[in-house]
């Protein structure tokens, strides 16, 4: 009963900037870049703030304005890249699902990754098994949507697929 009494909260993200107020303040983690839980990626970006924010420090010591300054140029493509990869995600869940098309889309993309594991890594496994930048993950993601969608435009079963395209696109795409 106390469970249904309890007010709920929004989901939001934040996308802000700048992070910091000249040399005097700074913002890290949430307060910078909150993101919506459908990637579970928040607690990671917040560790990785710190591991910038460490390696910023020992380059440029108590030199706060340009530590703030190289902090957030190297951290905000990401997190605005993972929070928009997050609400990509919460879209996919949320609409997709269901979708004969989007699931046939998603079988290819898993024998894709069989068939070429060395050139194809889904945006899901670059983001939540991979150490790589949010931001190319999110670009990478793109290029696989446009290459699902070449090879899925005539086929209704994965069995259809034609694996020479495949190869030709990824190569065309990757290389």
């Amino acid at each position: 009963e106390s469970y249904f009494s309890n007010p709920t909260g929004a989901m939001v993200t934040i996308k802000c900037s700048p992070w910091h107020f000249e040399d005097k303040v700074l913002l890290m983690g949430d307060a910078a870049h909150a993101i919506v839980p459908f990637f579970g990626q928040g607690v990671n970006c917040c560790f990785e703030d710190c591991t910038y924010f460490n390696e910023c420090l020992e380059r440029h010591g108590a030199n706060w304005q340009n530590l703030f300054d190289e902090f957030e140029s190297l951290r905000k493509p990401n997190t605005d890249a993972i929070a928009e990869l997050a609400l990509e995600n919460f879209i996919e869940m949320r609409d997709r699902v269901a979708d004969p098309k989007f699931l046939l889309k998603k079988k290819v993309e898993q024998a894709l990754e069989q068939r070429f594991p060395e050139i194809f890594v889904p945006k899901y496994s670059l983001v939540t098994f991979r150490r790589g930048p949010y931001s190319e993950a999110l670009e990478r993601g793109k290029v696989q949507d446009h290459i699902l969608e070449e090879l899925c435009r005539s086929i209704d079963r994965v069995e259809e697929a034609n694996w020479e395209e495949a190869e030709h696109l990824l190569k065309r795409y990757y290389r």
